[in-house]
């Protein structure tokens, strides 16, 4: 997927994505946190849950992202990783998660807006 390089970035986080195959009527959707956020697999999971958890609430993996299924792979931007890391660095775990969503659902109304805007 990475190869075709239909890539979009918003705020801390990047979206790579394709169309989905015809007859599958779903969207799959992964992330991916890089190391570089924290050598604790328990941050990067905590920051991986948090994203999943914001997905699963707006049911996006049943719904089209404007009347089309996709393939979409979000990764946490290497180059604002300093950002999260002194944003997050004194906040408590609720806080953390709740956070990283607000940025996220902010990425991902942009991301839609932008599909949105291509499909046209």
């Amino acid at each position: 997927m990475t190869r075709k390089r239909q890539y979009l970035s918003q705020g801390l986080f990047g979206f790579f994505y394709i169309r989905q195959y015809p007859g599958i009527k779903y969207n799959q959707i992964s992330s991916h946190v890089t190391i570089k956020l924290s050598k604790k697999a328990v941050m990067r999971h905590m920051v991986k849950r948090a994203i999943m958890q914001d997905i699963q609430k707006h049911n996006l993996i049943k719904m089209p992202i404007n009347d089309v299924f996709y393939k979409v792979f979000i990764v946490v931007s290497k180059v604002r990783v300093w950002e999260i890391i002194q944003k997050i660095a004194n906040f408590s775990k609720k806080d953390t998660i709740v956070y990283i969503q607000k940025e996220f659902e902010q990425a991902r109304k942009w991301f839609a807006d932008k599909l949105e805007q291509k499909k046209i």
